[in-house]
């Protein structure tokens, strides 16, 4: 056999459908070649064979991101960090950016929650009068954003414009604030200036570096285009994977407006385990957090106020039925119940005059279900796209935000599992941070970033959450056949953990840090293991 490389000494935890654990593993060509004990395996070694001692340690499946933004996130690395705790600590990181630029440069910041502000009040424009360059700051959650004075003149943005699918704020006065919702946000993003290519690479290393430091291996890009150009991004993923500077592998979403162009465009190119194309994305409402996610009961002490459908169900037919059609999975974001009711009247519709095998059609998110949509669900066979992370950083928002019956149905990872829907495990990063380990401990305790517990009975065990961030993930994908446990001709993507891990209590998970991260047999990550 010879082998490239064996890791021995540890806790290989296989995630098989019977959990076996062995001590050991060897490596050849880029996939698991063999597993069992010290002694078996280490009988394989060759002159040639690289050899770890794990020590101890705990190797797992590399964790595979099932809905994340990779370019976003590099881009925020890039700009300026307003996930803070009080508007006027994001006013001054603006101030001191822009004391650094030049009077015409665009100063972009990301991340604010107005929620942990301690003024206890939106931001607006009036924030930032002091500053004389264009500003623009994106929520956390990528729906809104709070430009200044400047960004609305260059944008046009006058108390008179109105906009389609977005909402341009005004005060009592019918003056606009600087907060823009959803698609009025692109009236100042079309005016910004585009990002170099040689900005996006390094965004994307940015991000790359960040993603194997947390042991991921694979991601599933929740959108070529969302951030920029569609055929931009591409050509830069592309561009780097043939340089060997994208160490990810990646599962690429196209957004409907890119598609069927996207498609033609594409229809030459070899695709690989490297990157490889996804779905059909679109987006079918907004958040929670902004009410403008789509409920079928109010929002908590908001009478008659049910969020807003994106599209009418004969309009977002038309556009799914362009996948579904081709024999192409699609993936829709979709938040609310009654979000969540119409992308399943227009699955099964479209399975109905459409017969397919089946595509494995996705729900990110799948916020706020109940059990008629998971029976629904599980008779499609879609997929829910949780992020149990959310229930740490935004649990207590949702409490407030979400009445009975719908708060207990809140990230339902049990009910997921219960129905064998495979949840697969995810971050939305940069929406909150792409730590799979974060995720696995919110689906185990489901404890919130102010120490409440919110529904335990929505409580998973560490093997299930582990399976979210592994092989369901990869079933998520079709790729079940060569990632998401470790057998023998699987890709041989590992995450190391501390010895022990699988004892850990989701507090100590938590805490816990990768030790390195494996993709394709090549060590990407090292926290003092080896040396690469």
């Amino acid at each position: 056999m010879n082998p490239d490389l064996i890791m021995h000494h540890g806790t290989v935890v296989t995630m098989d459908n019977d959990f076996h654990i062995f001590e050991a593993v060897a490596v050849k060509d880029g996939k698991i070649a063999a597993i069992g004990s010290d002694e078996e395996i280490k009988a394989l070694k060759s002159d040639h064979t690289d050899v770890i001692d794990l020590e101890g340690r705990t190797v797992l499946p590399g964790f595979i991101d099932a809905h994340q933004h990779m370019v976003n996130f590099g881009f925020n690395l890039l700009n300026v960090n307003c996930r803070l705790s009080s508007i006027a600590e994001v006013v001054e990181a603006i101030k001191e950016r822009a004391n650094n630029s030049n009077p015409d440069d665009w100063i972009i910041g990301w991340g604010f929650d107005e929620a942990n502000f301690t003024e206890q009040r939106k931001m607006d424009k009036r924030d930032f009068e002091g500053i004389i360059n264009p500003v623009y700051i994106m929520r956390y959650c990528h729906h809104a954003a709070v430009v200044n004075e400047a960004a609305l003149k260059l944008a046009g943005i006058t108390n008179e414009t109105s906009v389609n699918n977005g909402i341009i704020e005004k005060n009592e006065s019918g003056e606009v604030t600087g907060v823009l919702v959803e698609a009025a946000k692109g009236l100042v993003e079309d005016v910004m200036p585009p990002y170099t290519k040689e900005q996006m690479k390094e965004a994307v290393k940015l991000a790359n570096d960040q993603y194997i430091k947390e042991g991921i291996t694979s991601v599933h890009e929740a959108g070529l285009g969302f951030f920029s150009d569609a055929f931009k991004e591409f050509g830069v993923l592309k561009e780097m994977k043939e340089e060997g500077t994208l160490d990810v592998r990646m599962y690429l979403m196209v957004l409907e407006e890119y598609f069927e162009e996207f498609l033609e465009e594409t229809a030459s190119y070899k695709w690989d385990n490297r990157l490889e194309l996804g779905p059909m994305k679109l987006f079918a409402d907004g958040t929670l957090s902004g009410k403008t996610a789509a409920v079928l009961s109010d929002f908590k002490n908001s009478p008659g106020e049910k969020g807003m459908l994106l599209h009418t169900f004969e309009k977002l037919k038309a556009m799914v039925e362009i996948a579904h059609k081709k024999g192409s999975q699609v993936s829709i974001h979709a938040i609310g119940d009654r979000t969540i009711t119409q992308v399943l009247d227009v699955y099964e519709e479209l399975y109905s005059e459409y017969p397919q095998e089946n595509l494995r059609h996705r729900v990110e998110h799948a916020t706020v279900t109940n059990p008629e949509i998971l029976a629904r669900m599980k008779k499609l066979g879609v997929i829910p796209v949780p992020q149990p992370s959310l229930v740490y950083f935004s649990g207590d928002v949702y409490q407030e935000t979400l009445d009975e019956p719908a708060v207990h149905n809140v990230f339902a990872n049990k009910n997921f599992i219960d129905f064998d829907l495979k949840p697969a495990g995810s971050s939305d990063c940069p929406i909150i941070p792409p730590s799979p380990l974060l995720g696995i401990a919110a689906a185990m305790d489901r404890t919130t970033v102010n120490n409440n517990v919110f529904i335990p009975e929505q409580r998973v065990k560490l093997q299930e959450a582990l399976r979210m961030y592994t092989i369901y993930a990869a079933y998520s994908a079709f790729e079940e056949d060569s990632k998401g446990t470790l057998e023998k001709g699987k890709l041989a993507d590992m995450t190391v953990l501390p010895p022990n891990f699988m004892n850990y209590t989701p507090k100590e998970i938590k805490k816990a840090e990768v030790e390195m991260t494996l993709i394709g047999g090549k060590v990407v990550y090292s926290k003092n293991l080896v040396e690469i």
